[in-house]
């Protein structure tokens, strides 16, 4: 669940590439995160569908992020699923 944007200061909503800090609802057992953690992520994916420049339309079945520590490096070793082409060009 999204606390808040990070780089926003009044922003209601995050879309692909935004940074927000967030509470981990779910933890897959074994790992070092627990569940009510705070965490920083990056958003990878989104149900809201999203526009890109030549009117195409891209749309994820799920909401996913990836935890990523305060220097912006991802925790894990591992991304699942879809990830945009556009978090390359925001890089």
């Amino acid at each position: 669940m999204c606390i808040r944007v990070i780089g926003a200061s009044n922003c209601r909503y995050a879309y692909i590439g935004d940074v927000i800090i967030a509470v981990i609802k779910e933890a897959v057992p074994n790992t070092p995160l627990e569940r009510s953690e705070i965490i920083r992520a990056v958003i990878v994916r989104t149900r809201k569908e999203l526009k890109h420049e030549n009117w195409m339309i891209i749309q994820y079945d799920d909401n996913a992020t990836v935890v990523i520590d305060q220097e912006g490096n991802p925790k894990g070793t591992r991304i699942f699923g879809a990830i945009a082409r556009k978090l390359r060009q925001l890089n």
